[in-house]
């Protein structure tokens, strides 16, 4: 019987050792929550104000361009460009992947508290992600480029620049929606599977 006296005390230490781990896992979870939302919102930032910078400097530049210059065809072009621009800055503004509040109010919450409203956080943060991308924005992307396009092509006669302008206003959007941040979907992914 002494033979597993060393067996029954290793037991019950590990079995001590997993209910003590067990206790620091809601604060061991919630903190990785934290760097979860945290990578989530500097990953959007990122996309967010990058492509704000890109779509609205295109935007100031092809407007301010088309009030000086004298070429008509030229100036019909960079309003078109303007045009598209602005529509674009406009989707920014209403995309649901933007920066967020911070969340660092809920800190002096219980950590039950702070832990569901951070996992209640990755979850909006995820669904407003996967929302993103859907038909209706590669449509509504696809329909704002052939209008630029056919619009040079039969009200002001600029084929050339009608094909350029359609394919790079398609090709910019679709670049824009498939950069889209998936952070928050991943994360979320990967707390799941733990569960």
């Amino acid at each position: 019987m002494n033979h597993r006296l060393p067996a029954t005390l290793t037991f019950f230490s590990l079995l001590l050792c997993a209910s003590s781990l067990r206790a620091e896992e809601p604060a061991e979870r919630l903190s990785r929550l934290h760097l979860a939302l945290d990578a989530d919102e500097h990953a959007v930032k990122l996309w967010w104000f990058g492509w704000a910078g890109v779509v609205g400097g295109a935007a100031i530049g092809q407007t301010g361009l088309a009030v000086i210059t004298h070429d008509a065809g030229f100036r019909s072009d960079l309003q078109t460009g303007a045009v598209t621009s602005w529509l674009g800055i406009a989707g920014l503004a209403l995309v649901p992947v933007k920066p967020l509040q911070r969340w660092d109010s809920l800190l002096d919450a219980p950590i039950e508290l702070q832990m569901r409203q951070a996992e209640a956080e990755l979850r909006d943060r995820a669904k407003r992600e996967r929302q993103v991308g859907g038909w209706l924005d590669h449509t509504l992307n696809a329909l704002v480029g052939l209008s630029a396009g056919s619009y040079l092509w039969f009200h002001e006669d600029r084929r050339a620049t009608a094909v350029v302008t359609g394919i790079v206003d398609i090709l910019v959007g679709e670049l824009q929606l498939w950069t889209v941040p998936r952070t928050a979907v991943h994360a979320l992914e990967t707390f799941d599977a733990e569960k």
